[in-house]
């Protein structure tokens, strides 16, 4: 149930335009468990929060994203092949959040997490980097596990070539496909809009080293598998311009 839980959470994230987000960067200190300290820097706009983690045991950074909406923070780690590893299921305390920590596969054990905020400041505009690249998603090697990339060759300072597609996994696996298309890019964001099977509306925001993919709105009717969506938390796996189809 947690497994499926952490998988719709995923695959059905939601934004409201903002005209003016405001950007945070946070930290906390805190444990799973109440045995594994570890530590948290986190960007979060929009809904949008990302950053590092640490477990101090082991001092590796853990590539983090997900979303806060209200008092609710979702935040799924990513290991360095944008496979989902764990996943942070909390809600805000006086302190910071508590919550569920609990990996990313069936079965996995649910533990604990506490985190304390130690700082808050405003947090630096994205970088203007290169967008282009494979930016990708999967919840494990194992056959069935749901999979997501998204292609990005950037065209300037204000266009993008971008294609989509996600499989939902078993036992469907119902897919999620949009074609290559141009979309403008405004700073960090870029909306594709579409009315094939109705209204459909996503909105990609990037920031350093991922990006996500948000519904705008109730513009859902994107003409995707039953259950499917290209919605979602992508990690950059390759800087190199990609090759779409049909080329």
């Amino acid at each position: 149930m947690r497994y499926l839980f952490a998988l719709l959470s995923l695959l059905s994230l939601s934004a409201q335009a903002q005209t003016t987000p405001t950007r945070t960067l946070r930290t906390y200190e805190g444990s799973v468990n109440d045995r594994y300290p570890v530590s948290l820097t986190l960007t979060t706009y929009d809904n949008l929060a990302h950053g590092t983690l640490i477990y101090k045991r082991s001092g590796i950074p853990i590539r983090v994203v997900g979303t806060v909406d209200g008092s609710d923070i979702l935040l799924h780690e990513f290991d360095p092949k944008a496979t989902v590893t764990g996943i942070f299921n909390g809600k805000a305390s006086a302190k910071g959040y508590l919550g569920s920590w609990f990996p990313a596969k069936e079965n996995g054990k649910e533990l604990s997490f506490s985190l304390t905020q130690t700082s808050t400041r405003p947090a630096p505009a994205p970088s203007a980097t290169s967008l282009t690249g494979t930016y990708s998603y999967n919840f494990g090697k194992n056959e069935g596990a749901p999979v997501g990339q998204l292609l990005v060759q950037q065209l300037g300072t204000d266009k993008l070539v971008v294609s989509m597609d996600a499989n939902r996994g078993a036992p469907s696996y119902n897919m999620a496909m949009i074609d290559k298309t141009t979309l403008k890019l405004r700073a960090n964001q870029a909306v594709y809009k579409s009315t094939e099977f109705g209204k459909c509306t996503l909105k990609i925001t990037f920031f350093e080293g991922g990006a996500s993919i948000a519904y705008v709105g109730e513009d859902y009717d994107c003409g995707f598998g039953n259950g499917a969506s290209v919605s979602g938390n992508y990690v950059k796996t390759s800087s190199k311009t990609p090759k779409f189809d049909k080329e």
